[in-house]
């Protein structure tokens, strides 16, 4: 990841964030049995309930994930990683600074690209949210043990500081 963050600017920017994700933070956030869950997100969820997860931090990570736009992109290059990683943070990023004052418990959010596709040889990246609770597990238990994809926690300090960086260019 740190090769991949070299390669991008320092700050993030809105106009990074692809229409429909724009969507879908202004959508907003809520809690629905005790998960802390972007709105338009839960809304259309279908998948398996809370109560198959071993716990609310894994339910919120799978509501709230979702894969980065990327059809619009090369299939190979620099540009491809580039552009993901920056529609991607600045997607998280707007993301956390939506998150309402006061909620009981913090969200963070996660990065990753990894290579997929048909043949895994098409880099992809996913998005996804999910708090940080007294007494469970976190989401990602080890950060450096992920070498099969690149992978980065942000927390609403750190979107704070990427997005301070370029401020005249959100809307909030």
């Amino acid at each position: 990841m740190a090769d991949l963050l070299a390669s991008v600017e320092p700050c993030v920017r809105e106009d990074y964030v692809p229409d429909q994700f724009r969507a879908v933070v202004q959508g907003g956030w809520t809690v629905a049995d005790g998960a802390q869950l972007l709105a338009a997100l839960y809304s259309n969820y279908s998948g398996a309930a809370l109560s198959e997860f071993g716990d609310v931090v894994h339910y919120e990570a799978t509501v709230n994930g979702r894969g980065m736009m990327d059809y619009d992109l090369p299939h190979t290059g620099p540009e491809r990683s580039r552009s993901l990683l920056s529609r991607s943070m600045a997607y998280a990023c707007m993301a956390l600074l939506a998150v309402p004052a006061g909620w009981p418990w913090p969200i963070l959010g996660y990065v990753s690209l990894s290579e997929g596709g048909i043949g895994d040889d098409l880099l992809t990246a996913h998005v996804t949210f999910c708090s940080r609770r007294v007494g469970l597990p976190p989401y990602v238990r080890e950060m450096e043990l992920y070498t099969h994809e690149a992978l980065i926690e942000i927390s609403p300090d750190d979107a704070v500081g990427m997005v301070t960086r370029n401020s005249s260019d959100w809307q909030f």
